[in-house]
This record gives C-alpha cells, sequence and structure tokens, in this order.
C-alpha cells in the first residue's frame, strides 16, 4: 500500500509576530541538512519506506558558513526592541532579556536526536509561532537555516555586476535600509529569500532529514507509453506549505508594504515549483531503455535565481486597488494593481514594487546606500559591468597587480601532484 505524503504539522493558532530566521550557534558538527544533494532513486520500484540514495549536484556540497547573520531590519523580521542588542552587533552577547550565557526554555531547540541547538544570544529570538513550527518539525530547522544562507549567496551572484551588487553587514541588519524601501531590489530580496527556505525544505525531505516529510509519492503508475511514475520526488508541495506558515508568518498589517511583501514571497516560491522538471531512468537489457522510471526534481536555486533576477528587470510598479463598493469583501480590497492602468495586473510570478529605487551612485547614509568607488569594473563593456554605466560616468582608474599562481600541474603516480609557480601581471579598473 503506498503511504500518502505527510504534510507540516502547523499549529493551529499563534500570534503573527514578525518573521526572526534560525540563527544558530552549534555546540556540535552536524552535517548541513541544506547542502545541494538530491535524492536520487536507486530503482524505478523505490518503495515509500526507503530513503533515496543521495547523489552531489555540479558544484559540489558549499563550504560551512558561519551562522547566518541578522535580516532585523527587513521588514517582516522584528527589529530589537532595545538598543543593546542593535550596538552589540555579532560579535556581542547582549540580546534584549538581557546577557545570555546558558540554554534556558526560551532559545534552546532540540532536534530529533536530542542535540541541543542554542540561538545565536547577539540575535533575535525566533517568534512563538516559529519555534512551534521547529519543534513540530523535527530536523527542519538545519534546513530553514542552509535555505537562507544560499538564498544570500544567490543575491550576491546574481547582482555582482550591477550597481547594487547585494551587499551585506555583519552586524544585525544584514542587508541594510534596503529592506525598509519598496523599491525593486526589497521586492528580489523577499522573493530570493522565501524561495530559498522553500527549496531547502522540499530537497530535505526527499533526503529523509525531516521527520514530518517524506518523498511526493503521488505520482505513481502509467504516465506514458514508454514510461511510468516513481522513484522519490522532491516534496514541493510540503516546502511551499511550510515556507507559507514560517516565512509569511512575520508579516502584518494591511498597508501597501505588507501586500507587496506577501506577493514577492509567493511569487519566489511559486518560481521553484513553476521551475521543477522530469528525470527519468532508463530500464532494460544492455542500457536499451525500453521502460523509464520518472519522478520530478527540483531546479538548482541558480536557475530561480536567474529567472528572478529577470522578473527583477522586469518588475511591476504597483498601487492598492480600489473596487469602489461598498460589498467588496475584505480580501477582495486588500489586491495591487498596475500603476499605469494601461498595464496588466501582475500575475502570481511578477515581482512588484510601489518606489522608484535609489542610483546606488554614491554613499548615503540616510538611504543606506555604499555608492560603487573602488567597484572593479570592465572597461571594454557596454553592459552594466562596464566602467562607464558602473561608474556612473565618475571615471576610473587603472592600476597593475602582480599575481602568482600554480601552474603546469602533473599527478605523479603514486600518489602526488607537482605543480609550478607562475607569475603574471593582471590589469585592474576600479571606479572612482
Amino acid at each position: 500500500m503506498v503511504r500518502p505524503p505527510r504534510g507540516p504539522r502547523f499549529c493551529r493558532r499563534g500570534a503573527h509576530s514578525r518573521l526572526a530566521p534560525p540563527f544558530l550557534a552549534e555546540p556540535q558538527t552536524q552535517p548541513h541538512a541544506g547542502s545541494h544533494t538530491t535524492g536520487f532513486p536507486a530503482s524505478g520500484s523505490q518503495g515509500p519506506g526507503q530513503r533515496p540514495e543521495r547523489r552531489q549536484e555540479e558544484g559540489g556540497t558549499p563550504e560551512h558558513f558561519t551562522p547566518w547573520v541578522g535580516m532585523h531590519s527587513r521588514p517582516g523580521f522584528p527589529r530589537p526592541s532595545c538598543p543593546e542588542a542593535v550596538s552589540q552587533g555579532q560579535g556581542g552577547h547582549l540580546a534584549c532579556r538581557g546577557i545570555v550565557n546558558v540554554a534556558s526554555s526560551t532559545n534552546l531547540l532540540t532536534d530529533s536526536k536530542s542535540l541541543q541547538l542554542v540561538l545565536e544570544p547577539s540575535l533575535q529570538l525566533l517568534s512563538r509561532k516559529q519555534r512551534r513550527l521547529i519543534r513540530q518539525n523535527p530536523g527542519i530547522l538545519h534546513s530553514v537555516s542552509g535555505g537562507l544562507q544560499s538564498a544570500v549567496r544567490e543575491c550576491k551572484w546574481q547582482f555582482r555586476n550591477r550597481r547594487w551588487n547585494c551587499p551585506t553587514a555583519s552586524g544585525p541588519h544584514l542587508f541594510g535600509k534596503i529592506v525598509n524601501r519598496g523599491c525593486r531590489e526589497t521586492a528580489f530580496i523577499f522573493a530570493i529569500t522565501s524561495a530559498g527556505v522553500t527549496h531547502s525544505v522540499a530537497r530535505s525531505c526527499s533526503e529523509g532529514s525531516i521527520e514530518s516529510c517524506t518523498c511526493d509519492y503521488r505520482r505513481r503508475g502509467p504516465g506514458g507509453p514508454d514510461w511510468h511514475w516513481g522513484g522519490c520526488s522532491d516534496n514541493i508541495d510540503f516546502g511551499r506549505l511550510f515556507g507559507r506558515e514560517f516565512v509569511d508568518s512575520g508579516e502584518k498589517g494591511r498597508d501597501l508594504r505588507f501586500l507587496m511583501n506577501l506577493h514577492n514571497n509567493e511569487a519566489g516560491r511559486t518560481t521553484v515549483f513553476s521551475e521543477m522538471r522530469q528525470e527519468c531512468k532508463c530500464h532494460g537489457m544492455s542500457g536499451s531503455c525500453t521502460v523509464r522510471t520518472c519522478w520530478m526534481r527540483l531546479p538548482t536555486l541558480r536557475a530561480v535565481g536567474d529567472v528572478l533576477r529577470d522578473r527583477f528587470d522586469g518588475a511591476s510598479r504597483v498601487l492598492y486597488g480600489n473596487r469602489g463598493s461598498n460589498r467588496a469583501s475584505r480580501a477582495e480590497l486588500l489586491r495591487l494593481e498596475p500603476e499605469d492602468p494601461a498595464h496588466k495586473p501582475p500575475s502570481p510570478h511578477d515581482l512588484v514594487y510601489f518606489e522608484k529605487s535609489p542610483n546606488f551612485c554614491t554613499y548615503s547614509g540616510r538611504l543606506g546606500t555604499a555608492g560603487t568607488a573602488g567597484r572593479a569594473c570592465n572597461s571594454s563593456s557596454p553592459a552594466l559591468d562596464g566602467c562607464e554605466l558602473l561608474c556612473c560616468g565618475r571615471g576610473h582608474r587603472t592600476r597593475t597587480q602582480r599575481v602568482t599562481e600554480r601552474c603546469n600541474c602533473t599527478f605523479h603516480w603514486c600518489c602526488h601532484v607537482s605543480c609550478r609557480n607562475c607569475t603574471h601581471t593582471r590589469v585592474l579598473h576600479e571606479c572612482l
């Protein structure tokens, strides 16, 4: 008998307090549950009681990260309620509840192996609802944390050649003041972090890292003339549902920013779902592939980031919708409409914003922009990474740098590699 997929154990009630991600300091070394591995069925007849065989994606497992530092300045993440927590930053040990030197009932979570996971004391605690969700889904804490870390890396990669390059700080305000605005950059941050959590949780389900979910076994039986459903599909439904409950629980209010944040959170999750692809394995004598077993596989987070970056470029500027009817329900009144009436309403896949972005050319403490001075640019490129655009017309300076690298490496049996040191001159261009 096929076991139906289990859904997340969600609480029925809980205050909609503002979201804080799981910033953890692990007392012991544990495998990274959010690493980029994917469940790969050992055969087409794999049963629901078996854990999928793991394989590593191209690109490997991400390097170990220091516990992810705070996004509290992002709308939807709680801001510290006392000045000590802000001034202390990542390196301190003050929280709004005072000095935390030992685990207590308010900042101690226990996973399925009874390992004590202590929240980083210098940062805000998870909300009550989020802590309940984590306790009710053992093993999911590492997945959420890994998904957020991957989202930060992806944001930096996608905007590495633009004036706004997704800068982060080491203090409690990870993305800076940009998340307090309603611009395109804010929209992308919300979408990519929501997508990262959904992606990581869905992948961890198929890896067997979360006790409350497993592979998606709903697709069974014939699928076509020469293939059938089987194997271990990534559990995207669980990932989307948990991400919606966990991430969106921090948003409250009924203003335009609230609607924008919820829309972009959902756009990130929808992108992960829409980019899923079918993978198949051949069966037959001598690889004849007379029949195939197929399952659904998550896209890489890089593919999700590419799609979201394109939607960033085509994001829709919106404002409050007004149906002009007293009979309209509250849900109907809370909707977004394009600022230009000639444009189509934003779809669930689109990113939305409601205010113009800063130019990011110069430093501004008020706006929280670092400027582009000192950034490396490409003197021969007419694109966004070119010196003319990236440096905002201020010009650039050129300098040379001697670099020594290993080269002409040779493998000797058995077993060592010998290399020569090669020195060459590299030309660097930097914005003024």
